[in-house]
């Protein structure tokens, strides 16, 4: 078997539980070897990004350090080119729609996310961004 390199991905959520959770269920997908750095800010998000080469960004939209749509459009206009997909709450449909018409890539409603879903979100995401 060919050996294959994990996938890189930065998680930004500022809820511990919550990113514990989410990086658990991608550990139960075994065909998708990954990776995942956490940031809790979006500063550390920034920090962390410039520092490392990271192939997805999943990113809550609800920082300590910024909110909504500025959130995105910020981890944005420093990953130009990384496919970025947002996590949000039932709550959050508005939010959402903006950021994928400023070209988000994907999303996840945090509820409904399960290990398959994330990974295939993430994988769909590189691949179309790839194109």
């Amino acid at each position: 078997m060919a050996n294959i390199t994990p996938t890189s991905v930065l998680l930004v959520e500022d809820s511990p539980s919550d990113a514990m959770l989410m990086t658990q269920m991608l550990l139960e997908v075994e065909e998708f070897p990954h990776t995942v750095d956490h940031a809790q800010t979006l500063g550390e998000a920034l920090t962390k990004f410039g520092l490392e080469t990271h192939e997805c960004i999943i990113l809550d939209l609800n920082l300590p350090d910024s909110n909504g749509l500025s959130t995105y459009l910020n981890m944005r206009a420093q990953a130009s080119n990384t496919p970025i997909i947002i996590v949000t709450g039932m709550d959050d449909r508005d939010i959402l729609t903006q950021a994928l018409q400023n070209g988000a890539d994907n999303y996840l409603i945090k509820d409904k996310a399960d290990g398959s879903r994330i990974a295939i979100a993430i994988l769909s995401s590189i691949r179309n961004r790839s194109r």
